[in-house]
């Protein structure tokens, strides 16, 4: 994987993490961390990068 393909996948993954965790509080970012999640997830299919399911090799903040 390049650079700039692993930088999208970086992404989603951050998007990913931020919404479990506004999920996991009464946050209001939902909304906008939902959105993130979608506008990083339509990035990489339009730049045709591959991203891995959720949950698979994903990096987890927290305990």
């Amino acid at each position: 994987m390049d650079e700039f393909a692993e930088q999208v996948v970086a992404r989603v993954r951050a998007a990913r993490i931020a919404l479990e965790e506004a999920a996991g509080s009464a946050s209001a970012g939902l909304g906008a961390a939902l959105d993130e999640l979608e506008d990083a997830l339509r990035s990489a299919f339009d730049k045709g990068v591959e991203v891995p399911p959720a949950g698979r090799d994903e990096k987890r903040t927290g305990s």
